[in-house]
């Protein structure tokens, strides 16, 4: 009997023993699993600059899979994974060989001041020679850290942070002088190192009262050179001249901060001046209207006698209908019916800057919005797009005028204003 007993408290001490190890928490309250994680940057840590995060799990026995990290945010910051798959690597461990994995992210603060984080879910599986495979999700919690701003930086309100950067400009189709109608095209090509092209800041708007400024969607790409993050971003600017005049693009600086040299560096453009031969744009307005006179006087008979309906409508019905609402209204029909004859106008006269400028007019209620992305379901939009894009920026043949006026179909669509997302979020690493 007294044998028994104590084959039976055996028995028991290691199914409890089995038992507390059966877990992810058991593995770790073990000494068979640690994970953790890190701010790997030292301080400072400067506003803007790339801040190093490492998410790092080991263990003595073997991964069953890659251990995964749920998508994570930090507000007003960019955050960016560094790789698409998790870092292995083995260590010994008194004389014992220890399997890890990291996922690294990289955390760029737009603000000063202390940055905490959210706490990190971590999926882990692990196979065990005693209880076979072992999983679970351990909470990680991330230091905060302290925010600071870039020596140099103070009183500068566009910078980046990064290794290298570089702006590239060119311009297409340059000539010493210009004629009303003709276009000519910036480019500007931006390459950071260190950083991604999402923190990249877009170039100063422009805007001139004889010039049609149509700024194309930039195209940003980030790819990895000599294992380091190199991100670039190509801003097209096409301005189309509709009236003479001597025009000056002012002189620009870009500023960044170079993280190896600790200093503030300047890029600077300096300004370019635009001479365009022909009447300023206020004659050229004029002798414009002058042909629509005849065509538009019905339209503005009509309008008169609508304006004198509603009012009587509106003494009827005891000022309900308000006549400033309906004079409102008037317009924003009569503005259409103006922008659909003067695309169909540019359509016919093959001016595909003219046409692109009106069409992304039509859509600038919503906050984003391409038109390559709003033809890619309809084949002929896709197709007539492409040719007018190609044709805007001299690359492509003219399109055919029919098709041209086909993609007014798109200013018809429903334009539910999109909530403005915050750019500097992005969720990476794999959701659960």
């Amino acid at each position: 009997m007294k044998h028994r007993k104590i084959v039976g408290f055996l028995l028991i001490m290691v199914m409890a023993q089995m038992v507390s190890a059966e877990t992810i928490e058991g593995l770790l309250s073990a000494g068979k699993l640690e994970a953790r994680a890190l701010v790997a940057t030292p301080a400072p840590h400067y506003r803007k600059a790339p801040v190093e995060i490492v998410i790092e799990v080991g263990t003595p026995d073997r991964f069953n899979g890659s251990i995964r990290v749920r998508d994570f945010t930090v507000p007003t910051t960019l955050v960016r994974r560094m790789s698409k798959t998790a870092k292995n690597e083995t260590r010994r461990r008194e004389g014992v060989s220890w399997k890890f994995q990291t996922w690294r992210y990289q955390v760029h603060a737009e603000h000063e001041g202390t940055l905490g984080f959210p706490e990190l879910t971590t999926f882990i599986s692990v196979e065990t020679e005693a209880h076979g495979e072992v999983k679970g999700a351990l909470k990680l919690t991330v230091p905060a850290i302290q925010i600071v701003p870039a020596p140099g930086t103070e009183g500068l309100d566009s910078w980046v942070a990064a290794t290298a950067f570089d702006v590239e400009e060119s311009w297409e189709s340059e000539q010493e002088s210009y004629e009303v109608g003709d276009a000519v095209t910036r480019v500007r090509k931006f390459t950071i190192k260190g950083a991604p092209a999402m923190a990249i800041p877009e170039s100063a708007r422009i805007d001139f009262d004889g010039i049609y400024v149509y700024q194309a969607p930039a195209l940003v790409d980030d790819q990895e050179v000599g294992g380091a993050l190199q991100g670039t971003r190509e801003e097209r600017v096409v301005f189309t001249f509709k009236g003479g005049g001597s025009f000056t693009i002012p002189e620009e600086q870009i500023h960044w901060f170079n993280l190896q040299s600790q200093s503030v560096e300047r890029i600077d453009f300096a300004e370019r001046i635009l001479q365009v031969s022909g009447p300023p744009v206020s004659a050229d307005r004029s002798a414009d209207a002058a042909p629509r006179n005849a065509a538009t006087w019905w339209y503005a008979g009509l309008a008169a006698l609508l304006m004198v309906s509603a009012y009587l409508l509106a003494r009827r019905t005891h000022g309900s209908l308000r006549i400033a609402q309906v004079r409102e209204s008037l317009q924003a029909a009569r503005r259409k019916r103006q922008d659909r004859a003067a695309f169909m106008q540019a359509a016919e006269a093959q001016n595909s800057h003219r046409c692109l400028e009106l069409l992304y007019q039509q859509m600038a209620e919503l906050s984003s919005w391409e038109l390559r992305a709003a033809c890619q379901h309809d084949p002929r939009m896709l197709a007539a797009s492409e040719a007018l894009m190609a044709h805007a920026f001299g690359s492509g043949k003219v399109p055919e005028p029919s098709e041209v006026k086909f993609l007014w179909q798109l200013s018809k669509a429903p334009k539910t204003q999109q909530r403005e997302s915050n750019k500097l979020e992005l969720n990476p690493g794999c959701s659960e």
